[in-house]
């Protein structure tokens, strides 16, 4: 927290996300988002939201199984602005039978963009698709290594999507090579 007098804090948004393990074998994550104001602010049809209340209060939760498809949503707007916001929490079951993987954000804003959903909570569906992602790693990677200890062997080639898609894990870097050597292609002369 910042202490410097030639600041004021006037907003703080916090988005967090928790993964859970159900008896049934699926994840449920949960991801919130809250924005607390540090400053007034005034509307023309309704009262002002205060310094420290909130402007927003929202939940989704996606239920998951294991290959990465969605089973159960369920949105919540327990506060917001405007008394129609939560109107969209029902279209996010729209996500039911969806993967998470390539063309996932697409079809979320396909479905959901627009008039069709709201910005606060579909942002919060991309966050829990991403803890989603680290949440199921060390579950989707033990069932790899029980195949095989080589990844070339794998079944699912989509649990090494990640090569090339970040700095430390790009195809011709130390990361890869120490992780998953058999992975590396031999550098040519």
């Amino acid at each position: 927290m910042s202490t410097d007098p030639q600041r004021k804090l006037i907003h703080t948004r916090q988005i967090i996300c928790r993964a859970f393990h159900r008896k049934d074998g699926l994840l449920d994550i949960e991801a919130t988002l809250s924005d607390q104001k540090g400053q007034e602010v005034a509307f023309r049809s309704r009262p002002s939201v205060k310094v420290d209340e909130f402007m927003h209060r929202m939940t989704v939760t996606l239920t998951i199984d294991g290959d990465y498809t969605i089973h159960d949503v369920k949105a919540e707007t327990g506060q917001a602005p405007w008394a129609m916001c939560g109107g969209t929490d029902d279209a996010y079951r729209g996500l039911i039978g969806l993967r998470i993987g390539p063309g996932f954000t697409q079809k979320m804003k396909q479905l959901l963009g627009g008039v069709q959903g709201c910005t606060h909570v579909t942002e919060l569906v991309a966050q829990a698709a991403n803890t989603y992602m680290q949440a199921s790693w060390p579950d989707r990677i033990a069932r790899q290594m029980a195949v095989s200890a080589d990844p070339r062997g794998w079944p699912d080639k989509s649990t090494l999507g990640f090569v090339n898609h970040c700095h430390a894990w790009r195809a011709d870097g130390e990361t890869l090579a120490q992780e998953y050597p058999e992975l590396v292609k031999p550098k040519e002369p």
